[in-house]
């Protein structure tokens, strides 16, 4: 841990701090639009609001409950920048990293020496993220093509060549692990679950796939793992190998051109790799239907028997794990959003998918943190994104989305989830513990409205998704709050 834990005096201010802005209805959150915040714009490219529409600095502390919140950037976190500004506004504690190292760049040949040089920027990166206690993930790909079976620098490497990924991802851990970067957290591959053939020639998907193969050639991945992961435990006692975040588009391919992709995971453990990672890692978007329907749990997709887009994905890699005695693994989804690909015939339907957008974060990822998840990863930062999934607007202008995520991080980044609580027929709710205090998000399953009753006795505030202080309406010794598809935070003495 990082951080040393707060003297009893420090909790004690904390505390009452908490109280006070509760009972005096202070605005802990930014209450302002996208377009107004556009109009706020300054020179630099940051909101100009951006500082102070934030909890109280003494209310917030940096997650120790095991939850991976962050975001991934394609653009350089530099000092200064409107990219590290509202990475360090977002308060996320993780952030992925691609794009950064590649093997094929920094050895060009085999036997070359390293080209560290080529990693100065990077290393300016990690040195921010490292000031500001955000915890990198690393994803290594792009392999030079001395090392791979085709004529890619995307597709499996040749086995002879194992050893030589291994000394290369050996000496970059021995280089980051260091107190100077911190880097601790490594990806290898992005995405592997792709047939090479698939996607062009030297892209960053991954590509360790084979449509022919019954394993989806993942047997092949997991016997590198067998031999790269030891390099760099060895290096790094404390590092955490994350499987390439697996695209896993389905649980039931039928398309015989494609073959099977959901059985790349399987092949991994088939081939023994199980001790070989630490995280399972992989990817889950959501559409947008233009209506308020969570596309989450009711994609219309296989995926809905499982439990939905971000859990049900999880439930199908556990069920694999479980017919090889695999436990004990951690799952993060290392690049999820809500999309709109119709959006771009449209540009007018845009304002409605933002406000919508701006649920996924308070509705499914207290979801899925209740299934076991406890990762998260949004992406993109920076817009427009992928069919406009990023935190930012095509301006660089923070979307609703953005704060609905930095509301969330404010109030339960550091709790506990306690799980899910019942207010009635039609209603999701999870409660989380932060110190003294009970944390409840709340919202409607369908859009619909509905009125709870919270005792008066140890209420103290309710706010709606952008963190604005919500009014009840007293009713007796109780406050009646309206809950819709929109989540709200009740929170309440413990």
């Amino acid at each position: 841990n990082r951080e040393s834990k707060p003297s009893s005096w420090i909790t004690g201010l904390i505390t009452l701090l908490i109280v006070v802005g509760s009972l005096a209805g202070i605005d802990l959150a930014r209450s302002e639009s996208t377009q107004a915040a556009a109009s706020k714009k300054n020179t630099t490219g940051v909101e100009s609001s951006l500082a102070i529409k934030t909890f109280l600095p003494i209310m917030y502390k940096k997650s120790d409950n095991g939850y991976a919140f962050g975001m991934e950037t394609n653009s350089s976190v530099y000092p200064g920048n409107f990219i590290s500004n509202y990475t360090i506004g977002l308060r996320a504690n993780f952030i992925r990293l691609n794009g950064r190292v590649s093997w094929r760049e920094l050895q060009e040949y085999e036997g070359a020496p390293i080209r560290w040089d080529l990693l100065a920027s990077f290393e300016t990166e990690l040195r921010l993220l490292n000031a500001a206690y955000i915890t990198p993930i690393i994803v290594v790909d792009d392999y030079p093509r001395w090392a791979t079976i085709y004529p890619t620098s995307c597709g499996p490497l040749l086995s002879e060549q194992y050893d030589a990924y291994a000394l290369f991802m050996q000496a970059l851990v021995s280089r980051y692990s260091t107190a100077e970067f911190n880097v601790h957290y490594w990806e290898l591959g992005n995405e592997p679950d792709v047939d090479h053939r698939l996607v062009p020639i030297d892209n960053f998907f991954g590509c360790w796939g084979l449509w022919s193969d019954p394993f989806y050639n993942g047997r092949t991945y997991g016997n590198m793992l067998k031999v790269v992961t030891p390099a760099i435990r060895a290096a790094d006692p404390t590092a955490q190998v994350l499987i390439g975040g697996l695209l896993l588009a389905s649980p039931n391919t039928v398309d015989d051109y494609t073959g099977q992709p959901e059985d790349f995971f399987r092949g991994i453990l088939e081939a023994g790799a199980g001790p070989y990672f630490d995280i399972v890692a992989y990817h889950s978007y959501v559409a947008h239907s233009g209506v308020s329907i969570d596309r989450d749990i009711t994609s219309g997709t296989a995926w809905d028997a499982w439990g939905g887009m971000l859990r049900g994905k999880a439930n199908f890699l556990r069920s694999i794990m479980a017919q090889y005695g695999v436990t004990n693994k951690q799952f993060f989804i290392t690049e999820t959003s809500q999309l709109c690909s119709w959006c771009q015939y449209d540009p007018a339907l845009l304002p409605g998918m933002y406000d919508f957008q701006a649920n996924l974060a308070p509705r499914s990822f207290p979801r899925a943190i209740a299934s076991g998840i406890t990762g998260f990863i949004w992406y993109t930062l920076e817009g427009p994104g992928w069919y406009y999934s990023s935190l930012l607007d095509e301006n660089q202008v923070p979307k609703p989305a953005y704060y609905s995520y930095q509301t969330m991080l404010e109030m339960i980044g550091s709790a506990t989830l306690i799980g899910p609580v019942s207010y009635g027929t039609g209603i999701e709710a999870y409660t989380f513990h932060r110190g003294a205090f009970r944390i409840d998000i709340v919202f409607a399953v369908e859009d619909t409205v509905h009125t709870i009753y919270i005792p008066q006795a140890g209420y103290l505030s309710a706010f709606d998704r952008f963190g604005n202080l919500i009014t009840p309406t007293a009713t007796g010794s109780d406050n009646a709050l309206t809950i819709q598809y929109e989540p709200i935070y009740i929170v309440r003495s413990r």
